[in-house]
């Protein structure tokens, strides 16, 4: 099964202003990859109030290509892939207003939410935030950072299904009684 972790940062308030993508690939017991995308928001939604939080600011992405030009590649890693994410109904919000601020096709994959894992297998944590649970498990995190922090949520899964003896997904579901949720 693939398993595909996704970290988007926007560049303002809108879940259109997308700025950059992190990605982990997950398949057959290994990490395959993980990289960061970053590209310029759509005009309408150039402009930026959250670098603050991320770090990006216009001038690192005004000489990027727009997500329009990864749509085609993201289309092709997700392909039968299930979407991982911390706090899942953000990233795939972002990812369902980008394609609609281009006119795309919504990817409709199955996804799950590292959060709601993490508050079933970790209930003794004080909250469930991306940075507390990374540090909780020993992971590694620059936090904010698109890369890093779909890295974090992969490894989140990877280390909560181990803590159930498992590394096949369904069956780590069915354990931790959680379902798929789908991307519309």
């Amino acid at each position: 099964m693939r398993i595909v972790a996704l970290d988007f940062e926007t560049a303002n308030a809108s879940m259109a202003s997308a700025c950059a993508l992190g990605v982990a690939i997950y398949e057959e017991g290994e990490i395959l990859d993980s990289f960061e995308w970053y590209f310029k928001p759509h005009h309408r939604y150039n402009y930026f109030t959250n670098t603050h939080i991320h770090g990006i600011c216009k001038e690192d992405v005004e000489n990027e290509n727009e997500f329009v030009y990864y749509y085609d590649e993201l289309a092709y890693i997700l392909k039968d892939a299930v979407i991982v994410a911390h706090n899942a109904r953000f990233d795939l919000e972002v990812l369902n207003a980008v394609c609609d601020a281009y006119g795309l096709d919504h990817l409709k994959n199955a996804f799950i939410d590292t959060v709601a894992i993490s508050r079933r297998v970790y209930p003794e944590l004080y909250n469930h935030r991306l940075d507390t649970v990374s540090e909780y498990l020993g992971i590694s995190l620059n936090h904010h950072n698109g890369k890093s922090d779909a890295y974090a949520c992969l490894m989140i899964l990877l280390k909560a299904m181990e803590a159930y003896h498992t590394f096949e997904l369904n069956d780590f579901l069915k354990k931790i009684r959680m379902y798929y949720k789908y991307n519309m």
